[in-house]
């Protein structure tokens, strides 16, 4: 399954929850939020060393801004996860698992011979064309071997 495209942000519950970070700290909680999202699980290496290179700042740095947003994520088994993101992550990746579905079923409905864009393009045995490219006036014969000029109408 491919990953979702956006991550859902909710502003006044965010700042609601988050209204103590300073900017640096929102700076970090957004870059480890949007880094967990495109990971396979939605969550990140409990490293800081990892999570401060995610951020983007030293090891030492990370260290002294990331206890107070390190506090809105559960850490597990090596890893850690933000509870509202995962939340948000399945929805997301069920909603478009169910309408990549329903896409599926609406084209093996279809009957094919109303769909099959080949037949439509090259005549497909109706109408002009007689079902193939190469048959017919070729271009020669209808412009003749005077050079074609678009300005003044063909002519």
């Amino acid at each position: 399954m491919s990953k979702p495209s956006h991550i859902p942000v909710f502003p006044d519950a965010y700042l609601r929850d988050n209204f103590r970070l300073t900017l640096e700290q929102h700076g970090l909680f957004l870059m480890l939020m949007m880094e967990a999202w495109n990971s396979p699980d939605c969550s990140l290496p409990d490293n800081e060393k990892d999570l401060a290179k995610i951020a983007g700042i030293t090891p030492a740095r990370f260290r002294k801004i990331s206890p107070e947003v390190l506090e809105k994520w559960t850490r597990d088994g090596g890893r850690i996860y933000q509870k509202r993101l995962l939340k948000e992550w399945r929805y997301v990746r069920e909603k478009s698992a169910k309408r990549k579905a329903a896409a599926n079923s609406r084209w093996q409905q279809q009957d094919a011979s109303k769909c099959n864009a080949n037949a439509m393009h090259l005549g497909g045995g109706e109408g002009e064309g007689g079902g193939g490219l190469s048959q017919g006036s070729s271009f020669r014969d209808e412009v003749g071997d005077k050079p074609f000029r678009v300005v003044g109408g063909g002519k």
